[in-house]
């Protein structure tokens, strides 16, 4: 829909929507190789007296660089949405200055060289998806909204697997080129192919009291989504450390033995959540209904987090972290297109996602302290049970909103 009172969209067809995906899944190539395993490894080759501060450093840049950012590319974007191009020429212009971003990667020699590089790619990034997560607001219909974001969600494991390609060429720089080009070659057959829509129809703006409605409602989702990204984000920070105390058939592993079964589980876990994100997100288009899948995605992420708390054993525990893991990921795949129906305003989508970007960023600020506190106090027990806690609060959370 074009917002309250206005005209229905026909539905996108759907190469739109899977070239759309693959788009967005060009954004996750962008950072998770950079993010995971290029970047430490070039601090580390720099050689810091402290390679894991260096990293925290750069990693605090990077997120209030991409926090600033994104809400500012989307309310340029705004000012732009109805011209000839649409949001698509900041897009593109995301992608240059990422690639350009990669560029100075490369050749920067200094701590102060990494953490100007690494600025200037969250702010091309979010140049680049603050815009493109609006067209999405703008130009789908709410009855695609769910399977958009099933396939959005389904991109995600498109970053574990760079990461493999991207290791496999023999240096840095050859390394930042092929991340660079498979970015590329994801985002660009959709700027290529699809163009705005012609004609598009004047906005109607929303009566106040359906504005004041759908800021409370955009206000509890936003929290939400907030409280399921700092459990995930915890549980992942400290996932090798919890599973180094469980037993698997009566004894401890070594590290290495369970850094190898933890990345299994891992990796079966990502493989489960592409078809079900976008089963689940077409059967919440033909219902009719988001709440009920946002609420059960949350409640299991809780049921798994309490497997964890409660059974520190291989056969139980490893059930619980792919419960966790596949049901958050569906619960942050729905939850990111449900926002764009509850934004208050068409005036502001870019400006709003940014917003709730911020649900991506705060969580690595927040996140950390609450858990050391929490395994100083009682160990990883507690701690599963606290983000358990989290889950169901998001679940409640859920609940307020007057889904319509």
């Amino acid at each position: 829909m074009t917002g309250a009172g206005g005209p229905v969209d026909p539905p996108r067809p759907p190469a739109w929507l899977l070239l759309y995906a693959l788009a967005w899944g060009g954004g996750v190539v962008a950072y998770t190789p950079l993010l995971t395993l290029l970047l430490p490894l070039r601090i580390a080759a720099l050689g810091p007296g402290d390679k894991v501060g260096a990293l925290s450093l750069a990693v605090l840049v990077g997120a209030v660089t991409a926090s600033i950012a994104n809400i500012a590319a989307g309310a340029l974007s705004d000012r732009y949405a109805r011209g000839p191009g649409g949001r698509r020429p900041w897009i593109v212009a995301g992608l240059v200055a990422t690639a350009a971003s990669y560029g100075l990667l490369g050749v920067v020699d200094s701590l102060t060289g990494i953490l100007a590089a690494i600025a200037l790619f969250q702010t091309g990034l979010n140049l680049m998806l603050a815009p493109l997560a609006a067209l999405a607001a703008d130009e789908v219909p709410d009855s695609q909204k769910g399977l958009l974001g099933g396939l959005m969600g389904a991109a995600y494991p498109l970053g574990a697997l760079s990461g493999v390609l991207v290791m496999t060429a023999p240096s840095h720089e050859a390394r930042l080129a092929v991340t660079v080009a498979l970015v590329a070659i994801l985002a660009a057959p959709f700027l290529l192919v699809f163009r705005v829509r012609a004609a598009a129809p004047p906005l109607i703006a929303p009566a106040p009291a359906v504005r004041a409605r759908k800021a409370r409602d955009l206000a509890a989702i936003w929290g939400a989504r907030l409280l399921v990204q700092v459990a995930g984000a915890i549980l992942f920070a400290y996932l090798l450390y919890y599973f180094e105390t469980v037993e698997v058939a009566g004894e401890r592993l070594a590290a290495d033995r369970m850094a190898v079964r933890v990345a299994w589980l891992c990796g079966l876990a990502a493989a489960v959540t592409v078809p079900l994100s976008i089963l689940l997100g077409r059967l919440s288009d033909v219902v009719r209904a988001r709440k009920p899948f946002l609420q059960g995605a949350a409640v299991a992420s809780a049921a798994g987090l309490v497997l964890m708390a409660l059974f520190p054993d291989w056969a139980v525990a490893a059930w619980g972290y792919g419960l966790f893991a596949i049901s958050s990921a569906i619960f942050l795949a729905l939850q990111s297109t449900y926002a764009m129906q509850l934004l208050p305003s068409p005036d502001h989508r870019g400006r709003d996602l940014g917003v709730l970007n911020l649900t991506n960023t705060l969580p690595s600020i927040l996140g950390p302290g609450l858990a050391y506190a929490t395994v100083e106090a009682g160990g990883f027990r507690p701690l599963m049970a606290l983000l358990a806690g989290l889950a169901m609060l998001a679940a409640l959370l859920v609940s307020i909103v007057r889904e319509r």
